[in-house]
C-alpha cells in the first residue's frame, strides 16, 4: 500500500518567469498547476496534502479555501522562503520522517504519472526520465547496481552508469527513507545550511538506505522554470487532458 501523504513544496517565488504570481497558481489549459496537483494525487490514493507555502502565502492559501479540493488540505509556512529548498522540505521534516510522497510545485504531468510512484514496489523511489540530455539546468539521477546512487545537475563525469536520466521532481520514502532524511535535513538546516537544494540532502540519504526509481519516459511532463517553459506545458496540456 503506497503512502497516504503528500507534501507540496510552493514556497519559492519563481523569478526567471518574470511574473509576480506564484507558481502553483500559473494556469495551463484552464486550470491551475494547483488543482492539478489535488486532482492527481487524489487518483493516486492520496489523502491528504501539506502545502508549504511561503512567497504570496495569502493569495495560496486563499485560493484554496475558495475551491473544494478532493482530499484534505493543509498548510505549514517557511518564512525563509528565500533560501534553499531544503529548507522548505524540512519545514514537512516530521510528515517526511512518517513517511510520505513530496513534491516541487512547478510541474506539468498526467494522473497516471504521480500513481506510478504511489504504486512502486520501492519503499523508496524517485522518478526517472532516460529521454533527457544533460545540460546543466536539469537534476540528474544516476543509477548503478539497481539502486539510484547520485542526484546533481552534473553527473555524467561520475559515471560510468547503467542508467543516467532527468529527476521528475518528486520522491517517495517509507520508513526507512523517512528517518534517513529527517537525521540530515536536520543536521543541514541545524548547522546553517540554508542555501543549497534538497536534493544535497536525497545525495546523502542515497548512501545510507536503498532507493529504487520508477521510469516515466512514456509520460509527457514539463518543469516550469522560463516563460518557453508555460509555452511547452501550453502544448502538453493537450495530450495530458
Amino acid at each position: 500500500m503506497g503512502p497516504k501523504n503528500a507534501v507540496l513544496l510552493a514556497a519559492g517565488r519563481g523569478r526567471r518567469l518574470g511574473t509576480d504570481e506564484p507558481k502553483s497558481l500559473i494556469e495551463i489549459g484552464g486550470r491551475t498547476l494547483l488543482e492539478r496537483h489535488f486532482e492527481n494525487l487524489h487518483e493516486a490514493g492520496i489523502e491528504a496534502v501539506t502545502v508549504v507555502t511561503g512567497y504570496q502565502e495569502a493569495l495560496v492559501r486563499g485560493f484554496v479555501e475558495g475551491r473544494r479540493p478532493p482530499l484534505d488540505v493543509r498548510f505549514l509556512t517557511n518564512p525563509a522562503f528565500e533560501r534553499g529548498s531544503i529548507v522548505s522540505l524540512h519545514t514537512a521534516v516530521h510528515l517526511v520522517a512518517d513517511g510520505c510522497i513530496w513534491m516541487d510545485a512547478d510541474v506539468l504531468y498526467p494522473a497516471p504519472l504521480m500513481k506510478r510512484l504511489a504504486d512502486s514496489a520501492h519503499e523508496n523511489c524517485v522518478l526517472l526520465d532516460a529521454r533527457s540530455d544533460e545540460t546543466g539546468e536539469e537534476m540528474m539521477l544516476g543509477v548503478r547496481g539497481g539502486r539510484v546512487r547520485t542526484i546533481a545537475r552534473k553527473i555524467s563525469h561520475l559515471g560510468p552508469w547503467d542508467l543516467m536520466g532527468e529527476a521528475v521532481g518528486f520522491a517517495k520514502v517509507g520508513p526507512s527513507g523517512g528517518a534517513a532524511m529527517k537525521r540530515i535535513l536536520d543536521t543541514d538546516v541545524g548547522a546553517g545550511r540554508l542555501d543549497q537544494e534538497y536534493e544535497a540532502a536525497m545525495n546523502t540519504a542515497f548512501g545510507e538506505v536503498a532507493w529504487g526509481y520508477e521510469r516515466v519516459d512514456d509520460f509527457p511532463w514539463t518543469e516550469i522554470d522560463f516563460p518557453e517553459d508555460v509555452e511547452k506545458a501550453q502544448r502538453l496540456v493537450q495530450q495530458i487532458d
